[in-house]
């Protein structure tokens, strides 16, 4: 059963304000992207058959500036945000992310600041981003044979030079989470050597259900591995013991290995949707603001972002969200060219 706002209302701290949508959902999270570049071109977010070499991301000058990012994290928490995770893209390729991870740490010493990466540079940032403020990675990895992992990838790619780095952030003080997107037919056959790899190295993987996010990944629901077959498959190493949920809105679906105790998720949003309690914003590079991951527009914030009335804008947005696609995907699909929803590396995850 999902948790309630009213469950976890009390134990937000005091200097938070509650500001709930129109379906009573409490705004906590903030996926805040950086960049829309990425340097990998993974199956289900940019194929390279879509976007390769010759395709064009923004130039630097046309995404929000460092001080544009700033002013809409500190709006967002003064609305109650109480986790922000830097996203793109790939943001470690956006220069200037490590001084700018400080400047959200100087400024808010009790967010919690996360950032999703494919790793490729975080081996000799991962320091650095420590040290100024970063409290943990997500790390993406969808195979651990090479083969497999090039095929979701799109690029070369070397899942242990991927480990090693998790391995670095991890000892400079990181939290180390992976994510491994699970495709049927593509790297189903990696589920086990991911959790066995996990487990090897005593780190949490959430395994995430194959998304309809935007219109080029060719999604089909026959594709979709659910957190169900996944949990079956888990089952042949160590038993399952569901977690309850520790905070409002959480996403992932934890569960522990009856025989070490290690933490597993899973992210369904397929098979089992987490709309009821959705705590999350998403800010595109650009500066639209998307209320859903499969919203098929954003809001322009860019004009406004100065503004004095700005977070008072925000909040009214939020007031009047009603966003429930995962809850509704086969009783109304998308069917006309104005229902495609925005592709994943604009929205950041």
């Amino acid at each position: 059963m999902l948790a309630t706002a009213q469950q976890f209302a009390g134990k937000a701290q005091a200097s938070r304000k509650n500001t709930a949508d129109a379906r009573g959902r409490l705004l906590r999270d903030l996926r805040l992207s950086v960049i829309d570049r990425c340097n990998l071109r993974c199956q289900y977010c940019l194929p390279e058959s879509l976007f390769g070499e010759n395709f064009r991301f923004k130039s630097l000058n046309e995404l929000l500036s460092f001080d544009e990012l700033e002013r809409v994290a500190n709006a967002f928490i003064g609305l109650g945000v109480e986790k922000i995770r830097l996203t793109g893209g790939e943001p470690l390729l956006r220069p200037g992310i490590a001084d700018f991870v400080a400047r959200l740490r100087e400024q808010n010493p009790d967010v919690d600041l996360a950032l999703t990466t494919n790793a490729l540079r975080l081996k000799r940032m991962a320091k650095e981003l420590h040290d100024a403020g970063l409290d943990r990675v997500n790390i993406s990895l969808d195979a651990i044979n090479p083969d497999a992992a090039e095929r979701m990838a799109g690029r070369p790619f070397s899942p242990q030079d991927v480990l090693d780095a998790a391995e670095t952030a991890r000892e400079v003080g990181l939290g180390v989470k992976l994510n491994a997107v699970i495709k049927r037919g593509v790297n189903d056959g990696e589920i086990l050597p991911l959790a066995q790899a996990a487990r090897d190295r005593g780190m949490v993987l959430r395994y995430i259900e194959y998304m309809d996010v935007g219109s080029s990944n060719g999604w089909s629901r026959d594709d979709v591995i659910t957190g169900q077959e996944i949990r079956e498959r888990l089952g042949t190493i160590s038993e399952l013991t569901p977690e309850k949920p520790v905070t409002y809105g959480e996403v992932a679906r934890r569960y522990r290995y009856a025989d070490n105790g290690l933490e597993v998720g899973f992210i369904e949003s397929i098979s089992r949707p987490f709309c009821g309690d959705c705590t999350r914003a998403r800010v595109s590079a650009e500066g639209e603001l998307f209320t859903c991951l499969f919203a098929t527009k954003g809001i322009p914030l860019r004009a406004a972002i100065q503004r004095e009335d700005f977070p008072a804008l925000l909040r009214d947005i939020w007031l009047h969200r009603k966003d429930n696609y995962s809850e509704t995907r086969q009783l109304t699909p998308r069917t006309n060219a104005q229902d495609v929803p925005e592709e994943m590396w604009r929205l950041g995850g």
